[in-house]
């Protein structure tokens, strides 16, 4: 299927020195939902503010359904576009706010009131159209943002930390609104975040950003599970970060040393014998006192710390080799779990885990 969305040899600088978003290459699909995730100043809103026509590429082409948009302006890209702060216009009504887009494109008034009843009914929010944003609140007014940028019906809809005002119970009810908008209308959505959460249970494909790159594009469940590189394990998730130095590289299996204990995993890019690694392990993988001769993983530590999360209890395990474990132990009635000081054992499956290359240093 043709891409939708093309980024391809895309680079961004300000100063014509140091880029902050470099070599990009990404396509979106229509109807796709994408999140650019990252931490701040990897990227991820330059990107999409080149995408909505608000900033310039200093390199490569962005498309539009096989359309180049570099030198389009941003009113005739048909881009609708959710901003964080709403940036509703608070002298017009609701109704007014959500009819701009049709006015500045200069659609009939007697279509626009259609519309305009059409987009506040699918964010169910007909009852406002007379009021003003300063008698709405924060999660109404997010979702009038939301209804005036799908009011003209828009190719395409940009999200630039649109929750990101709103309280937790907000966020996951707006969350669960543009889930469902997403998939009744079929839109293509490409939506800015550092939330991972966010982005984890939204998104179609999640493209992570650091240092201008895309360090890896993948749907949520591959990112997590199968993280390229020890930044991604370490920003999506929780991990067991744990160093040590590579023994052994086949194509699918490598063996690392911590503190002269072998620890078998899944092969990462670009390991070499002799050199530095670290695992990626998620704490729900792992366990305490895994049985004798089971095919495990097993690295000796004291339990350092119990703490109630309610559904889980996360332990902290101070290695003997140096360092800390974290493991997530579910809240089960009959699941006694030692207390601070007690020595253990954690131990996990080889193929739950996987051994990298550190991150570069910052």
């Amino acid at each position: 299927m043709k891409p939708f969305v093309t980024f391809t040899g895309v680079a961004k600088t300000y100063d014509g020195r140091q880029n902050v978003v470099q070599n990009l290459d990404l396509e979106i699909g229509r109807g796709e939902f994408v999140s650019l995730l990252g931490p701040s100043g990897s990227g991820k809103t330059t990107t999409l503010m080149m995408l909505a026509g608000f900033e310039t590429p200093t390199e490569g082409e962005i498309a539009l359904d096989g359309k180049r948009l570099n030198d389009l302006p941003p009113h005739k890209r048909n881009i609708g576009m959710v901003f964080q702060n709403y940036a509703l216009f608070p002298h017009l009504t609701i109704a007014e706010n959500v009819a701009f887009p049709l006015s500045v494109r200069g659609v009939p008034k007697a279509e626009q009131k259609t519309r305009v009843a059409r987009a506040l009914a699918m964010v169910e929010l007909p009852q406002v159209a007379n009021r003003r944003p300063g008698q709405l609140s924060g999660g109404q007014q997010q979702r009038v943002a939301l209804a005036r940028a799908l009011v003209f019906e828009p190719s395409l809809v940009l999200m630039d930390e649109p929750l990101g005002a709103l309280d937790k119970r907000l966020r996951e009810t707006m969350q669960y609104e543009i889930k469902r908008l997403h998939h009744e209308l079929g839109l293509t959505v490409v939506y800015v975040t550092h939330d991972q959460g966010e982005a984890l249970t939204m998104s179609d494909r999640v493209a992570v950003f650091f240092d201008g790159r895309i360090q890896q594009i993948a749907a949520p469940d591959v990112l997590y599970e199968d993280p390229q590189n020890a930044f991604v394990a370490n920003f999506i998730g929780e991990n067991n970060g744990i160093a040590g130095t590579v023994r052994h590289v086949s194509d699918d299996w490598a063996v690392m040393e911590v503190g002269g204990v072998a620890i078998s995993g899944k092969t990462g890019r670009d390991l070499a014998p002799g050199a530095p690694a670290v695992l990626a392990l998620r704490p729900e993988r792992a366990f305490l006192l895994p049985p004798p001769g089971a095919e495990l993983n097993r690295l000796p530590g004291t339990v350092a710390d119990v703490t109630y999360c309610g559904d889980h209890r996360r332990l902290l395990v101070r290695l003997a080799a140096g360092g800390d474990f974290v493991l997530k132990a579910p809240n089960t009635d009959g699941h006694v779990l030692p207390p601070a000081g007690t020595a253990v054992e954690v131990g996990w499956r080889p193929a739950d885990c996987k051994i990298l290359t550190p991150p570069p240093v910052a």
